[in-house]
């Protein structure tokens, strides 16, 4: 699940951010959380894995047609390619009519996602007519 980030969770969204190795130096982070709540085409996501608490922290940018996918943070004992593809869903759950793209890091992930829903689908579709 997908919440927008607000000055309340600030804490969290910095321990997340903190992941990150160019993000480590706070005068750093805050420039970044100001970039991501001055700039209207930037948001911050905070992401739970669970109803419970918050795993990590997902950069997107928007144009048009597309949400880019900047960088995804996580709690490191969330760090598995099953709970980012989880966040690719909610970000496509949240944004329907958005294309996803991502950073050079994520775009071969964001592929083997597609492949492995267009698969998915693929098979609910042949079981359904069998």
């Amino acid at each position: 699940m997908l919440s927008k980030y607000s000055d309340e969770n600030k804490k969290i969204a910095m321990g997340f951010l903190s992941y990150i190795s160019d993000l480590k130096d706070l005068n750093n982070l805050e420039q970044e959380l100001q970039l991501y709540s001055e700039d209207e085409n930037r948001q911050l996501y905070l992401w739970k894995s669970n109803m419970e608490d918050y795993s990590g922290i997902v950069a997107l940018s928007f144009s048009d047609s597309t949400v880019f996918i900047e960088y995804v943070s996580l709690n490191p004992s969330y760090r598995s390619q099953s709970n980012v593809f989880k966040i690719f869903d909610d970000i496509q759950q949240k944004f329907p009519n958005l294309v996803i793209l991502g950073n050079f890091n994520l775009s071969k992930q964001i592929q083997q996602w597609r492949q492995n829903k267009q698969k998915l689908e693929k098979d609910m579709k042949e079981k359904e007519n069998s």
